[in-house]
């Protein structure tokens, strides 16, 4: 019952603040019609700010209980957080290549960019989830 309340109040409060730092940064305001890139840009936000919650509430949590905090469970919580901002690096930069293809006259299509921010981005990611998946399944046994 207390996680679900402590999962309840984070996923609150990330949205609270997403929808404040959205205002402060410009990128959107209420009222106003939501389009597709300010809805991902929105999405990635909340899910931002909720890992780093989540994983603040963890580390709080077993500092209360007086528990040790493994370096092979950090390491999981870093190279996850490093593969979310791989993800909203991908698409950010993926929306600003969006803007400017059609600004420009290029003769490459559009797919050919997200196969350059895939490699860029999208492949690093996975391999920082696998290894962190791989060390939180060694860190059980």
């Amino acid at each position: 019952m207390k996680k679900i309340l402590v999962i309840l109040g984070v996923i609150i409060l990330s949205l609270v603040m997403t929808f404040t730092a959205s205002e402060f940064l410009s990128l959107y305001h209420f009222g106003d019609k939501i389009t597709f890139t300010t809805f991902t840009y929105l999405l990635f936000m909340f899910c931002f700010i909720t890992y780093i919650l989540l994983s603040i509430s963890y580390i709080v949590s077993k500092r209360i209980r007086k528990e040790k905090i493994g370096i092979k469970k950090i390491s999981c919580i870093l190279l996850f957080f490093a593969a979310l901002i791989l993800l909203l690096c991908f698409v950010v930069l993926l929306n600003f290549d969006w803007l400017t293809y059609y600004s420009n006259f290029n003769s490459s299509p559009f797919y050919v960019f997200i196969l350059v921010r895939g490699i860029e981005f999208l492949v690093p990611m996975v391999i920082l989830v696998v290894i962190g998946i791989i060390l939180l399944k060694n860190e059980n046994k």
